[in-house]
């Protein structure tokens, strides 16, 4: 599953690059993308992301780590699908309307960051 911690991390390391370098193009981008996709569609990537990266976790010297990354994306995948009193899109409106851009780009160099990470613990 090395090929799977490979991915996620050139993913991650593009998208804190993306999030820094052009941060209002990559706002509307996220928006026009969480607006137009089905919430309960949406809620099948990061649960197969959890389970990709519970499968991966021999792959890492890290293991408690990429366990974590699974744990919560199965956790967040089940977060939106069961949307309890419309939190789901009230916390996108928040992340997309209501942070600074310094804030973008802060997620964007801890996006960077995992991503190294990750792509260093790969054994």
């Amino acid at each position: 599953m090395k090929w799977f911690l490979y991915a996620i991390s050139v993913i991650w390391i593009a998208v804190g690059c993306s999030t820094i370098l052009y941060t209002s193009q990559f706002r509307s981008v996220v928006r026009n993308l969480l607006k137009s996709v089905d919430q309960k569609f949406l809620s099948t990537l990061p649960f197969v992301a959890g389970i990709l990266f519970l499968f991966s976790t021999s792959a890492s010297r890290h293991p408690w780590l990429i366990r974590l990354f699974g744990l919560i994306g199965i956790f967040k995948a089940i977060f939106i699908f069961l949307n309890p009193k419309g939190f789901y899109e009230k916390s996108i409106d928040y992340y997309l309307d209501s942070l600074t851009d310094q804030t973008h780009r802060f997620y964007g160099i801890i996006s960077i960051l995992l991503g190294t990470a990750v792509l260093s613990w790969i054994i």
